[in-house]
């Protein structure tokens, strides 16, 4: 059974908390993966693949978190279809060569890290960016028919390598999605994970974004703790001010605009 959830925490302009709340993903999540699944698709190509995946099953619930608006093609229908079947894979970047790894969960958060990992090679350091569509596949199974279902861990190493640091940028409360992603995560030093915090509002995407402390600048600002750089280093002035809550917000709308006025 497919359960659709849209108009779903980051594009609420009406109804505030009763549109914004991201627990039912979150409380499925804590099902058996093998019964009940929670898909996070980022674009066209992904939505497709997931539902294309989920009617080819019987037997059991899938829950397929979606954006109401419109959002660029980030991957072929190929590629969509190998990341749903694989519960994730690669954007962008090198993995071999990245001093920090993006992970989003999420079709705004693919947005954001994208826009982060932008800002990090402007600046020389070397990113890369996962999305992962359908994370209990990389929880820690708990009996055998989970673990049947859950990747291997060959299969994530390939995706998430040891010792790499990483910021994730999720659709859920980041903590939960920490818990579920126990095996990825290195500890507080070199694993942060930014998603809803329970700021919401009559407010658009950007605003939401920037409320629960998740647009593309908190990432990069999160992306220098856990690499060891200096936040002015990778943010300008006005930018860092925007994050300190000293400046206004709307500076974070153009990350491109702020890399030329850094030169």
């Amino acid at each position: 059974m497919p359960l659709i959830v849209t108009s779903h925490t980051w594009e609420n302009a009406k109804n505030e908390q009763s549109h914004q709340d991201p627990t039912i993903g979150e409380a499925l999540l804590g099902e058996m993966s093998d019964t009940a699944r929670v898909l996070f698709p980022f674009d066209t190509n992904s939505a497709l693949a997931g539902l294309k995946s989920v009617y080819s099953q019987r037997g059991g619930i899938a829950c397929l978190i979606v954006s109401k608006r419109d959002l660029p093609h980030r991957v072929s229908g190929a590629h969509a279809e190998q990341m749903i079947a694989d519960g994730g894979g690669h954007i962008t970047g090198d993995l071999a060569s990245a001093k920090v790894q993006f992970v989003a969960i999420g079709a705004y958060q693919l947005s954001e890290a994208l826009k982060a990992c932008r800002r990090l090679e402007d600046r020389g350091v070397a990113a890369c960016v996962t999305a992962i569509t359908e994370p209990a596949r990389f929880r820690t199974p708990r009996d055998p028919l989970e673990a049947s279902y859950t990747a291997s861990d060959a299969a994530l190493e390939s995706l998430f390598p040891t010792g790499l640091a990483r910021v994730v940028l999720t659709h859920t409360r980041p903590e939960p999605m920490l818990g579920l992603l126990r095996r990825i995560d290195a500890g507080p030093h070199s694993t942060i994970a930014l998603g809803y915090i329970s700021r919401g509002g009559t407010l658009d995407v950007p605003g939401m974004l920037f409320a629960n402390r998740c647009t593309w600048a908190h990432a990069t600002d999160a992306a220098a703790r856990v690499c060891g750089l200096s936040r002015e280093m990778l943010l300008n002035p006005d930018e860092v001010a925007a994050l300190d809550g000293q400046g206004v917000p709307e500076v974070l709308a153009h990350p491109e605009k702020g890399m030329e006025a850094s030169r």
